[in-house]
């Protein structure tokens, strides 16, 4: 009678049972630890994906309060040839402070170069906070504000870096709000405000004409459009009220 065959005999590869089994659990590991190590990778590249996207989300969900604060406060300082102007710089100063606040709590998301990395996303908060605190500085002082003093501003909350093409920017957003203040302080017969619009705005105009002749930016092209547009119906609007008051003043005689 035929004898079992032993589990060391050869197969029909000529290889042992055994060490055939011993291979395919080899196999079989080695394929598991590769697909381990492939979840692993793909693993990272996720947590990693995750957390710029979060970070992302922060950035631009602290962008838009500040765009919407800074909007607010802008809306509050054209108040000011109506209200008394020492009432609207203390509400401007209290929502200057939360803006302040915000940019503290995004650059927690903007340092090294994660500045870079979320540039675009910070880039509109930061242009509308230039227009106000430009509009501020113009209402209270009579002046244009530099970007040193824009940084300086910003210093405390962190944000160290105000590129020229932003500051260019939200100060090239700046004639149509004083355009508006304009035509507020026409309505008041106030003379002497209608006369700072435009010795500054004419100013502006002569020192954005100066970039622009070295500068191919298509957006700072747009603003120095909207600035001539803006220096023309604040002109116009002068223009009228002079005429105005000639007429009224003939006919009082």
């Amino acid at each position: 009678m035929d004898e079992a065959p032993s589990a060391v005999e050869a197969g029909g590869d000529g290889k042992p049972a055994k060490a055939r089994l011993d291979n395919s659990e080899s196999l079989t590991s080695n394929s598991s630890e590769r697909k381990q190590a492939v979840l692993e990778t793909f693993g990272r590249y996720r947590d990693t994906l995750d957390a710029h996207h979060d970070q992302r989300e922060r950035v631009i969900k602290c962008s838009r309060d500040i765009t919407a604060l800074s909007k607010k406060m802008i809306f509050a300082l054209l108040r000011v040839t109506q209200d008394p102007p020492e009432s609207v710089f203390k509400d401007v100063q209290v929502k200057h402070d939360k803006v302040l606040e915000l940019f503290r709590k995004m650059s927690a998301d903007l340092q090294g170069s994660d500045a870079a990395k979320y540039n675009r996303q910070a880039t509109p908060a930061l242009q509308e906070y230039i227009e106000a605190i430009g509009l501020w500085r113009f209402l209270e002082h009579n002046q244009l504000i530099s970007k040193q003093q824009v940084e300086e501003t910003l210093a405390a909350s962190n944000i160290a870096l105000v590129t020229d093409e932003d500051y260019l920017l939200g100060i090239g957003d700046l004639p149509g709000e004083v355009n508006r203040y304009c035509i507020n302080a026409i309505g008041k017969n106030d003379h002497e405000a209608v006369h700072r619009c435009l010795a500054f705005m004419r100013q502006l105009k002569d020192g954005v004409s100066l970039v622009m002749s070295s500068c191919g930016s298509k957006d700072l092209r747009k603003k120095a459009e909207v600035l001539d547009s803006s220096l023309g119906k604040t002109e116009m609007a002068y223009y009228s009220m002079s005429v105005r008051e000639r007429e009224f003043a003939q006919k009082s005689h």
